[in-house]
């Protein structure tokens, strides 16, 4: 299978979290950046990683979204990183943004991650440490699972957050 994960970080904690998806896809992550949204033609599962910034994806993310073609039937994940919250709709808007180019979202995966804005502040422990070995470890699961069933495509992977409980 052909397989594309591709993120944007600013603070490599969704790079690490790229790079454990792609491990269990079976790939190798690559910068948003360094993708033509043009040459998606011959990809079968595309995944797309950003951080939360305000709520959401990140702009760049948003924009390389709307520069993709459509791509009908093409299955397709999310994933990201958030400071405390903000995982959920980022990943719903993720999806719609992904569906209406005609992907087939099989699901979302999110991590906590350490954050620039409130870790320079104070005692520079919020989140240290994240996305954590667990965090990565169901990241490579979700990975996994992406392509385990490539005949359910219609059928959800997961859309529980990868920080559920924490």
């Amino acid at each position: 299978m052909k397989a594309l994960v591709a993120y944007y970080s600013e603070s490599e904690n969704t790079r690490k979290l790229a790079d454990a998806v792609a491990a269990g896809v079976g790939t190798t992550a690559v910068r948003l950046e360094e993708v033509d949204p043009q040459s998606l033609e011959d990809f079968e599962l595309i995944c797309i990683g950003t951080p939360v910034q305000g709520g959401r994806p990140a702009r760049r993310v948003k924009e390389f979204i709307s520069r993709m073609p459509r791509l009908p039937g093409t299955r397709c994940a999310g994933f990201c990183t958030m400071h405390a919250f903000g995982d959920q709709r980022t990943l719903q808007l993720l999806q719609r943004w992904l569906e209406a180019k005609g992907l087939v979202y099989l699901g979302g995966c999110s991590a906590r991650g350490w954050s620039r804005l409130v870790g320079n502040f104070g005692p520079r422990i919020f989140n240290r440490g994240r996305p954590n070995r667990e965090e990565l470890e169901r990241a490579t699961a979700f990975g996994r699972a992406l392509v385990a069933k490539p005949e359910a495509a219609t059928v959800p992977v997961s859309t529980t957050p990868l920080n559920a409980g924490a």
